[in-house]
């Protein structure tokens, strides 16, 4: 009898340091989780001002470069709409660039969360 109570307690003192393990594990967890959560609203954020200048940008390729001339009274010199033309389009390809860099962080930081989410996931049904 005494060494069924002895290991009775053992096995209660073992599933405390488990629980007290999972509990630590779980806190390690939800911060990597706010961690990665913090830099996905960062990426979005920038994502959202690329894709501001991108409808700017574009509204501005395809109707003021071509009346900027005409609005002023003035004859538009051909070398000089044409550099502004490949600028505007450089510049719209450098932020589809960013644009799709940023998504593809974004996505990376996605794919980081599901082993950790699985993992916080599994260690709350062991809590039940």
């Amino acid at each position: 009898m005494r060494y069924l109570s002895i290991a009775l307690l053992l096995l209660q003192l073992s599933f405390t340091a488990a629980a007290a393990d999972n509990k630590i594990e779980l806190e390690k967890l939800y911060s990597a989780m706010n961690m990665l959560n913090q830099q996905q609203q960062a990426i979005y954020q920038q994502f959202q001002m690329v894709q501001e200048l991108r409808r700017n940008g574009s509204a501005s390729l395809s109707y003021g470069m071509s009346m900027r001339p005409h609005l002023l009274g003035q004859i538009a010199n051909y070398d000089e709409v044409v550099a502004a033309q490949k600028s505007a389009v450089q510049r719209e390809e450098s932020l589809y660039q960013q644009s799709d860099q940023l998504l593809t962080r974004y996505n990376e930081i996605e794919d980081m969360k599901k082993p950790l989410q699985s993992r916080i996931y599994s260690l709350s049904l062991d809590a039940k």
